[in-house]
Order: structure tokens, then C-alpha cells, then sequence
């Protein structure tokens, strides 16, 4: 998957394995063209019928001629990417059989259509070989980010101001970039690759108006999730007289959305035309991602397009994933709700409705939709309903019995009201995953784990941790807990009668007494109270990882970094990464941290990390590095050498092939390193140290790892920080890695 596009307009698979020169080298169109590498190489360049003077190389070139073993060699990179960039610039051969696994997964953002179609285009065929494609509209998603926030402490600063550049002929682009895929994939494969789109409702338009000739697109569309990416300043700032009316400015709005509404109805049935003629079931997924109505002093009238049923019923009859996230609603975006429900939705799987501001106007309108929608489907495996509601919840009769995930959100200190909660579950024995909300009391959690076939099927929990203690109090085998520490409820008794007690960092621990608790794999915790330098010098006493002797992955999400009101420098971001390695150094079976802040920077260089870090958890394999309203989430991986890499692999680790030799980039600065401490002999310890060591953090190529479903072509969502926040998934019997094509 290339995902690295530079700005001056070529495509790139570079990855931090390979220095810039080689990097360089090994794009295609940095070659003279007489010499440019084919996928398919030449009869002389294939080996076949050795010559003398490639006698001594027969086992190698035997090895090459079995496009099995070579491809089952290749499949042990396809993960990482990173050994697959180096080889491309290998050989002419190796190139050619590197390549199509490079670009088998292809994200583009709008403004880079270009550099993708030029890449595509600098190896002949090489187009043919892309099966799955997201296209995601970066320009919106840069003024999603601008949106207004339920949380007003996050500074605007942490949020960048500058958006993407927009070409002029991007659409252009896409068009071209569209037909380049059409032409040659119908020539070897006679379809296009599935696509999964994501962009700002004020743009559906212009794409429409640009693949309206290409058939292939509307065919091949798998998912639209549409996000908002409205900008006030064009209707506060466009009439610029003096005696404007807000009226006026609701009436510039009202028409945008009135043209938005009826250009996504274009579209909608385009696709749906297209598929239905040529008996396509790809369509499956529909989302709508909203911001407030309420834009600082302008509010505005409404955002969910309100579609029409011409629209609407088939679409329905195809989708299977519906998602619907809003911060805050108006009432004709109500009304667009109630339209969006109405039909039936035979094919419906999965339902996620999230309101993320609490407010109490339109609520009941609201739920009583929600209620209808969930009661007509009985086809639904997951109910993500979080609405704030008040009093009696509304789905407390309702009954799913295909339901394994879903979310309980009860706002309310009513016990009847949390009774509910209970009733909900008595009639639902096979949940697997289940999400309380936040601000739960911890009084929802003893009444649930009161429930013995909750668990029993029970692996994934999102709740506070009172809330998490009484499920693990009655030994429910969890896998995979989700933390959020900002919980706030009243002293548990039980856990002051084991000695227990809520003062200090204990409160945010989850474990109600001192026992291990084998069956967790992964915990996930999130603080929005604590800042960052709290939780990491108190890790240990709230993470007791002594009692978590198969601990496979950490996330850890703080809002607040160490400075107020700017992000901390990637100096200080490298010193969080070592105190916090330091003390997990203890825990053995740790294979992937992750670290979201929205309060701090990138890392620095790997040269500059590694300074700084000496100290690694045994077994870890992968960092994450995530900085919210930032572009790109950075990932790392340790490359080991030497004794501590035979060892971790003697002690029977779950993945041999992570023991490696350096790459090309570790060795050299493996002897930066050597170089600068041989003249430095005013810090013995730091250099013998330097010497001794055996594993590195190396950053990861943009396009690590895949991040779509094979059978769906669904890619894994940009903005779910519930379910795509780790690497593993750990709800089956042990942990695998997500998308991980084995």
C-alpha cells in the first residue's frame, strides 16, 4: 500500500529502512527510461537455461522459478512493508514480484490522485495488480478537524490550521487516476478494485459530476462515509455588507445543504443503478459523521441531509453497516433521523448511533426512532446505541437475537432505570462485547456481572473501572478491557474490606484484589482528567502488571500533555516513551504499546529516539505513536540482534521471524552511535551501554501493516478510536494480528 506522497508530486514507497538515495533509486521513475524495471523481466534477466556463468548462482535462480516459495518468502514482509521497499530496488526481478504486493492495497488522498496515477503509470501493468483502494478527502477531513469540540479544554492550536493544498484540476486527477484503474484491471481481472470513499459531504458533487463516466467506480463502491466539513467562513465572511442578517447567513446555509442533499441523492442512486444492472452486492456500508450545530456564534440550521425514499429504499435494501456519529442535533436534523430510518433494511447487520453532546431537546424523538429502527431488525449483531438518555430507557423491552456486541447508556442515578440495563441482558446470552457509558456509576457493573451468561460469553468490556472490578470480582474471563479512568463513583466497600481503598492512583486500577488474572490480553485506557507525566509516574500502581501475566498489548489516550495550552517537544515526547519503557520493562509477554496524547508532538528521529530509550520491554515488538488532529499515526518496530534476540526467541515467543538482522538504516546508525560515543569519554557507562544493546525502535513506512477486510473490502475506519486503536485483536482464543493476511 503507498501511502508516502510527496508534495512535489511523486509517488513514493519510501520507507525509513532504506537511506534517501536509495529510497530515491528505487522509484521507477528515477530510472532513465531505457533502463526502467518491467514486471515482466526479460527471458536472459529469468534464469531459465543457465549459463556457465550463472552455474554458480543455479540454487538461487532454481529458488526465483518457483513463484510459490518466492511468494511464500515475500508474504513474511507484507505486514511490515519495510523489507519490501529495500528489495524493490534489489533486482529487475525482485522488483517485478515486489511491486504488486507494494500497491495490492492502495491509499490515496484527493490531493495526491496525481502522484498515485504517475506511479501507477511508470511500470506497465503495475495498475492491474491494485485490488483494494480508499480514497479519502483530505481537504474535508482537514475542516472536520476544525470542528467544534463537546470538550472545550482542548486548545485550538493543538489543531492544524493550514489545510491541504487542492490542485486545481484534483478532480481531474481523480477521474484520471479512476480511468487508468478501469483500463487495466478490466484487461486482467475485468473489474475495478473495490473502493471504499470517504469525503466531505460538500464535495459528493464534484465527484459525482467527474466518475459519472466510469460505470466501474459506482460498481466497485464498497463503503461511503461522509463527513462534515462545513466552513462558516464562507457564509459569514461572503457577503461582506455590513447589514447582513443572520437570516440572511441561515439562508446561504439552508441552500448549500439543500444542493448537498440532492447531490448525494445523485449519487446514491447512481451507485445503487450501476449494481443492481450488473447484480453487484459490494455497497454494504453507509456512514454519516456530523459536528455540532453550533459553530461559536452561528448556528447553524441543520447538517444531515435529508434524502428522499427514491433515495433511501435502495439504498437499504443493500446496506449492512449503518453509522450514524453526531455531536449535537437541531430538529430538522431530527427529521432527517426519522426519514433515514424509515425504511426497511433487510440486510442490516450492524447499527451504531452516537450523540456525543449531552443535550435534552429532541432526545425523546430521537429514541423513539431508535427504538422502532432496532425493534424492526432482529438481523442486528451490534447495537452501538449512545444516546444520553434520561429515566426508563427505551430499549428496555426490545429484543435482538442475533445481538453479541452493543452499548448501554444510561445517564441517571434512578435504580429502576439501571434495573433496565439488567432486563436488557437477561434476554441476550451470547454478548461477547459490551460498552457502558461514560459517567456510568459503578452500581450498572454490579448489577450486570450479577448476570451469569454475561460472563461467560463476555470478552470485550468498555467501562470505568468500579464498573470493570465487579465483572472481574465474579470472574469474568475478559480479554480484551477497555478503561476509562476518569470514572467517577462512590468508594467500593468490597474493595476496602481487601484492603483496598480509592486514594491515590489505586482508584484508577481495575482489579478488585491481588490475584492474577491470566485471560487479559490487552488493556486500553483512557484519561481525559490526567495529563500525561501523571499517569506515566504512576503506571505501575495503576496498571499492576504483576498481576497481568499475559499482557499482550497497552494503549494508554491522555488528553493532556506535561505543558498547558502547547504541545510538548518531541524531546520531552522521546522522554515520556523512556520512563514509560522503563517501568514496563517487567512485562514479559508485551508485545504492542500504544501512546495517544493530544497534548504532544511527533518523536524525533529514530537516531535521536534511541539516544534517549535504552531500555525495552523483553518482547516488544511495536510502538505506536498517536498525536489526534495529526495526519499520521507513526509506528514503530524493535529490531533485535545479538544474545537478547536468540533468548526472547528461545523462550518460545509466538513470532520467531521478528528476530532479525538489522536493516540497512540500524546498521548505520547503530555505527553513528559507536562513532560519537568512541569520542565522548567523559560518559563511560552511557557508551559501554551503547555498545551492549540489542534492540533498536525503527519507524515503520506510512503503509505498515494492511487495514482492510479481504472478503469486504471495508478499511478500517479513520476515526474509531474504539475498536482500531490496537494492532491485535484480542476477542478469540488468543491474539492475532488485525488484517494480517495469513
Amino acid at each position: 500500500m503507498v501511502e508516502s506522497w510527496s508534495q512535489n508530486g511523486e509517488g513514493q514507497t519510501a520507507g525509513p529502512t532504506a537511506g534517501a538515495s536509495s529510497v530515491r533509486s528505487s522509484h521507477p521513475s528515477h530510472a532513465p527510461d531505457s533502463k526502467r524495471p518491467r514486471l515482466e523481466p526479460s527471458h536472459s534477466v529469468s534464469g531459465q537455461g543457465p549459463t556457465p556463468s550463472t552455474a554458480a548462482e543455479s540454487a538461487a535462480i532454481r529458488f526465483f522459478n518457483v513463484p510459490e516459495l518466492l511468494s511464500l518468502v515475500l508474504r513474511h514482509f507484507d505486514y511490515e512493508r519495510t523489507e519490501l521497499i529495500v528489495l524493490s530496488s534489489v533486482s529487475k526481478r525482485m522488483r517485478a514480484n515486489v511491486l504488486p504486493r507494494l500497491v495490492e492495497t492502495l491509499n490515496v488522498p484527493f490531493t495526491k490522485a496525481k502522484d498515485a496515477r504517475i506511479y501507477l503509470e511508470s511500470e506497465p501493468g503495475l495498475a492491474s495488480h491494485v485490488r483494494y483502494l480508499r480514497l479519502w478527502d483530505d481537504v474535508g477531513r482537514h475542516y472536520w478537524n476544525l470542528r467544534p469540540l463537546p470538550d472545550e479544554r482542548i486548545p485550538m492550536q493543538y489543531r492544524n490550521q493550514v489545510p491541504p493544498i487542492q490542485p486545481r484540476d484534483m478532480w481531474e486527477q481523480l477521474r484520471n487516476l479512476m480511468s487508468l484503474l478501469h483500463t487495466n484491471t478490466n484487461a486482467k481481472y475485468g473489474q475495478m478494485p473495490m473502493i471504499d470513499l470517504s469525503i466531505g459531504l460538500s464535495s459528493i458533487g464534484h465527484l459525482y459530476t467527474h466518475a459519472d463516466q466510469n460505470p466501474g467506480f459506482f460498481e466497485k463502491l464498497v463503503a461511503l462515509r461522509l463527513m462534515d466539513d462545513f466552513r462558516p467562513s464562507e457564509h459569514l465572511e461572503r457577503p461582506r455588507k455590513p447589514d447582513t442578517t443572520g437570516r440572511q447567513v441561515n439562508h446561504s446555509v439552508h441552500r448549500l445543504l439543500e444542493k448537498n442533499a440532492n447531490d448525494l441523492e445523485d449519487f446514491i442512486q447512481m451507485v445503487c443503478k450501476v449494481q443492481d444492472e450488473v447484480g453487484s452486492t459490494t455497497f454494504q456500508f453507509f456512514g454519516i459523521t456530523a459536528s455540532a450545530s453550533v459553530f461559536g456564534n452561528f448556528d447553524r440550521v441543520r447538517f444531515l441531509p435529508c434524502l428522499s425514499q427514491e433515495a433511501l429504499i435502495p439504498l437499504a435494501k443493500r446496506i449492512r453497516h449503518l453509522s450514524i456519529v453526531l455531536d449535537q442535533v437541531s430538529g430538522l436534523d431530527v427529521l432527517a433521523y426519522r426519514s433515514l430510518l424509515a425504511p426497511e433494511w433487510p440486510q442490516i447487520q450492524t447499527f451504531d448511533i452516537r450523540i456525543d453532546w449531552e443535550q435534552q431537546v429532541w432526545n425523546e424523538t430521537l429514541e423513539k426512532t431508535t427504538l422502532s429502527f432496532c425493534q424492526r431488525h432482529p438481523t442486528l449483531t451490534r447495537a452501538g446505541v449512545e444516546i444520553h438518555e434520561r429515566g426508563d430507557p427505551y430499549w428496555r423491552n426490545s429484543t435482538l437475537p442475533q445481538l453479541t456486541a452493543c452499548s448501554l447508556k444510561i445517564n441517571d442515578l434512578d435504580y429502576d432505570a439501571r434495573e433496565a440495563n439488567l432486563e436488557f441482558l437477561l434476554r441476550h446470552n451470547n454478548i461477547r462485547e459490551l460498552s457502558l457509558a461514560e459517567f456510568q456509576v459503578h452500581e450498572d457493573g454490579e448489577l450486570m456481572s450479577d448476570h451469569e451468561p454475561l460472563r461467560k460469553s463476555l470478552r470485550f468490556l468498555r467501562a470505568g473501572p468500579y464498573a470493570v472490578r465487579h465483572f472481574l470480582r465474579r470472574n469474568t474471563r475478559l480479554r480484551h478491557v477497555q478503561v476509562m479512568g476518569d470514572e467517577e463513583a462512590e468508594p467500593d466497600s468490597d474493595d476496602s474490606e481487601d484492603g483496598y481503598n480509592d486514594e491515590g492512583p489505586t482508584k484508577w486500577s481495575i482489579f478488585p484484589d491481588g490475584r492474577s488474572y491470566s485471560s487479559i490480553t490487552c488493556i486500553d485506557y483512557i484519561f481525559n482528567m490526567l495529563s500525561i507525566d501523571h499517569v506515566f509516574d504512576n503506571i505501575v500502581s495503576i496498571l499492576c502488571p504483576t498481576q497481568l501475566p499475559n499482557l499482550k498489548e497497552l494503549s494508554i489516550y491522555v488528553w493532556d500533555g506535561c505543558c498547558e495550552d502547547v504541545r510538548d517537544s518531541t524531546h520531552l515526547s522521546a522522554l515520556l516513551i523512556k520512563q514509560l519503557f522503563e517501568q514496563l520493562e517487567g512485562c514479559a509477554e508485551l508485545r504492542a504499546v500504544r501512546v495517544g496524547c493530544d497534548g504532544v508532538d511527533d518523536l524525533p528521529s529514530d537516531d535521536q529516539l534511541n539516544e534517549m530509550v535504552q531500555v525495552l520491554p523483553p518482547r516488544l515488538e511495536y510502538l505506536t505513536w498517536h498525536v489526534p488532529f495529526k495526519p499520521t499515526t507513526h509506528h514503530y518496530r524493535v529490531v533485535r540482534t545479538g544474545p537478547l534476540g536468540r533468548a526472547a526467541e528461545g523462550a518460545g515467543t509466538t513470532r520467531p521471524t521478528r528476530t532479525r538482522a538489522p536493516s540497512q538504516k540500524a546498521v548505520q546508525a547503530q555505527a553513528q552511535v559507536k562513532a560519537r560515543t568512541k569520542l565522548n569519554t567523559a560518559k563511560p557507562e552511557l557508551e559501554e551501554r551503547k555498545k551492549s544493546r540489542t534492540a533498536r525502535l525503527e519507524k515503520l513506512p506510512n503503509s505498515f501493516r494492511p487495514k482492510v477486510e479481504k472478503g469486504t473490502g471495508l478499511w478500517e475506519d479513520l476515526d474509531d478510536q474504539r475498536r482500531c486503536t490496537t494492532l491485535f485483536d484480542h476477542t478469540g482464543d488468543k491474539p492475532v494480528l488485525r488484517y494480517a493476511w495469513r
